[in-house]
């Protein structure tokens, strides 16, 4: 097993200034709505994000090394929420895929017969929330929300 798995190089005597430890960046992402699942995640979540991490002595002899990692500018902290939102198992992600879902069933409900269809529904929902939304997505949400009404759409 790798010991320097995220390549921190040698350690530090103490923590550098501007970095935060583990639980002052951990609250740092709640304040500016960016949730890591756990703690023991954050070194990953780093990693993948280009976030800078070093390793400092620790007080004690128990527990595993401490980390500190660099504060992330406002730019970098937008560019975390626009990747975090495409991905639909983190918070901002499920966020959007609920908006996705209400304007999916309000455009079908408002819609008159065979007037609309399943990629026309997509096309809007894309247009009206500035993401991607595919017919694949608007299947799904139809098929479990409207069952008994499926035959109001287009056949394309």
């Amino acid at each position: 097993m790798d010991k320097d798995k995220y390549k921190l190089g040698k350690t530090r005597d103490e923590k550098p200034e501007g970095f935060y430890d583990t639980d002052q960046i951990f609250e740092f992402f709640k304040r500016k709505k960016i949730f890591v699942k756990r703690k023991d995640n954050l070194p990953r979540f780093c990693e993948n994000h280009g976030i800078q991490m070093v390793k400092f002595k620790r007080e004690g002899s128990g527990g595993s090394t401490p980390t500190a990692y660099k504060i992330p500018t406002d730019t970098k902290i937008e560019q975390i929420r626009q990747s975090l939102m495409y991905i639909n198992n983190s918070v901002l992600g499920l966020e959007l895929v609920k908006k996705k879902e209400k304007k999916i069933l309000q455009i079908f409900d408002e819609a008159e017969n065979k007037e609309e269809s399943k990629t026309s529904i997509a096309t809007k929902v894309s247009k009206l929330l500035g993401v991607p939304c595919n017919r694949k997505l608007v299947r799904r949400i139809l098929e479990e929300k409207r069952s008994s009404k499926l035959e109001k759409l287009k056949k394309s």
